[in-house]
């Protein structure tokens, strides 16, 4: 629900999407599924005849002004899904006889011209709704979707939805972007190569973005933004039409375009006046990107941003060059090391070279680069490196004669090392159940945001002073950390017994009496605790409820979801 059936729908796959997010429902939400088919099966008998009625009046119409005369014409209709019909009916707080497209009318024509002049017909016998009309055919969606939409006051006072078509063009509402290929294996209406770059390009976007990303999580959360975006078209100055994700800035269209553009961006002229990089892009925006040679991303430049794609590449370029900055200061602590601990003789560089191998093999790094990098980042003691080289008793005696602060690591990585010292002999149920490399006894905290349960995709931060604050991947905090801080931890397998953690809850319901009673009875039912809650009346008569919930893992959190959402009265629960 959350990934396919919109990936179906960005790809303009109709069917597939339609047919995925009824599934979901059926399983997701049994009981509101069931009771929404038992009200279209009562009320089935009246829709089909008007279906029937509206058919005939527009294959009339049509064929009385000269369209479709050969054979070309096709009006139908078309019931919408159950899920989106109940999504409209969720969102707008309105019953099923108040939903007036349940049942949607094309018109399919021949060529574009005659889809004009077919709109031209039903004003003309139809009163518009104003505000209700779409030209998708001169300004196509992104998922390359095309088609004029009105919606009109037709037979007995009702409002009608009609969409107008060329036969083409409903092939690839239907199929998608396999319909592209269809017609021009088929010798159909085809587009030109540069049209169907242009039409693939967000496809191949996503898998670059997909690549780039090492974390799963944080891929389906970039994928997710990029899906449920509501989008804002902004122009080039040679007139290329751009959809970006509404709240998009002049950063994100710059990165839209290109990643070098992006990366040199200093600011833009919108609409012939000069803008910042965090201008907001509105609708029709006409946009010429200002660069130069000399800029270059900053890590403020994250907060500026909207869409994955400028966030990815953002990040690159900062770990690539934090990588670059920090070999160049591994390197260095090395030769400081080396002229101190072999007392300014060559003999200590040559020893390094002969036991490069079994330093990178001790340490598991990929070469000496690497070593260089970890040093840099402070993930590796130079103390430790000097004592694989030239052995403990060498180094102890050095100390004593001639005690040097170059000897000592970073701060955060004496945050480590003070934990390290510790015994790991200590029972593991002091290190709150995460392992950091192999110890278990760490000095470490738990960001409240993000309230990581076990069973989380999590990640470390090294802070001042307070050890190692855990973060889930997806946090908000953690991807504006400091790369060089960043520390893998895990979840320490030898626990069995979770210890429970404070988890919020949001939950969109009715606003009608006994319903918080009815999800506290709920949560209680499965022997959790409720350690906070608050609620209070939204708009549409709807009540937002909060609760801080005790949990142990994962799975204790969906089964709570889960009966949560089967409550009456309960709209959407979600983990804040």
């Amino acid at each position: 629900m959350e990934i396919y059936a919109p990936l179906a729908h960005r790809l303009g796959i109709y069917k597939v999407k339609t047919e995925l997010e009824d599934l979901c429902f059926r399983y997701l939400k049994p009981k509101k599924c069931e009771a929404l088919e038992q009200q279209i099966k009562v009320a089935e008998v009246e829709l089909k005849q008007y279906d029937e009625e509206v058919v005939v009046i527009l294959e009339k119409l049509m064929k009385e002004a000269g369209l479709g005369i050969d054979s070309s014409l096709l009006v139908k209709g078309r019931t919408k899904g159950l899920w989106s019909i109940y999504n409209k009916m969720k969102r707008q707080d309105i019953e099923l006889d108040d939903v007036h497209d349940v049942i949607g009318f094309r018109i399919i024509l021949e060529d574009v011209a005659s889809c004009y002049q077919a709109l031209g017909v039903v004003h003309a016998n139809f009163k518009p709704v104003p505000g209700r009309i779409k030209d998708l055919i001169a300004l196509p969606k992104p998922n390359g979707y095309q088609s004029l939409h009105t919606t009109v006051i037709g037979p007995r006072g009702k409002r009608v939805e009609i969409q107008i078509r060329t036969k083409e063009m409903d092939e690839v509402a239907e199929s998608g972007i396999a319909a592209h290929w269809i017609y021009k294996q088929g010798g159909g209406n085809s587009n030109s190569n540069s049209k169907d770059s242009n039409q693939f390009a967000w496809l191949r976007q996503l898998v670059d973005d997909v690549v780039q990303q090492s974390d799963p999580k944080a891929v389906l959360q970039s994928v997710k933004e990029d899906l449920f975006a509501k989008e804002v078209l902004v122009f080039s100055p040679t007139g290329e039409l751009y959809p970006l994700a509404r709240g998009s800035s002049v950063l994100d269209f710059a990165y839209k375009v290109h990643s070098d553009l992006g990366a040199h961006c200093t600011g833009a002229k919108v609409n012939g006046r000069i803008a910042s990089i965090r201008y907001l892009l509105q609708n029709g925006d006409v946009v010429q990107v200002m660069t130069s040679k000399t800029q270059s991303p900053k890590r403020e430049w994250l907060k500026h941003v909207r869409t994955s794609k400028a966030k990815s590449r953002i990040r690159a370029w900062l770990k690539r060059h934090q990588k670059e900055n920090s070999a160049a200061v591994g390197k260095k602590q090395i030769e400081e090391g080396l002229n101190k601990y072999s007392r300014g003789d060559d003999a200590g560089k040559r020893e390094y070279q002969r036991k490069l191998d079994h330093l990178l093999t001790t340490f598991k790094l990929r070469d000496e680069n690497h070593l260089f990098t970890a040093l840099g980042y402070g993930q590796l003691s130079l103390k430790n490196v000097m004592t694989e080289i030239f052995g403990s008793a060498a180094i102890f005696t050095v100390n004593n004669d001639r005690p040097d602060s170059s000897t000592r690591n970073d701060r955060d990585s004496q945050v480590l090392n003070k934990s390290q010292s510790v015994s790991s002999d200590v029972p593991s149920s002091n290190s709150n159940g995460i392992v950091v490399g192999r110890e278990r006894n760490i000095l470490l905290s738990f960001c409240r945001n993000c309230s990581p349960l076990r069973g989380d995709s999590i990640k470390g931060v090294v802070t001042k002073g307070k050890g190692i604050k855990v973060h889930r991947t997806g946090c908000k905090y953690l991807s504006e950390s400091d790369d060089t801080h960043v520390v893998d931890v895990s979840w320490d397998k030898s626990e069995k017994n979770a210890n429970l953690r404070p988890v919020q809850l949001q939950v969109i319901c009715s606003d009608s009496p006994g319903v918080l009673a009815d999800m506290s009875r709920a949560i209680t039912s499965l022997g959790m605790n409720i350690g906070n809650v608050s609620l209070k009346k939204i708009k549409n008569g709807r009540g937002l409820a909060r609760f801080e919930v005790m949990l142990g893992n994962l799975e204790d959190l969906n089964k709570l979801i889960v009966q949560l959402g089967q409550e009456e009265g309960v709209l959407s629960v979600s983990r804040r």
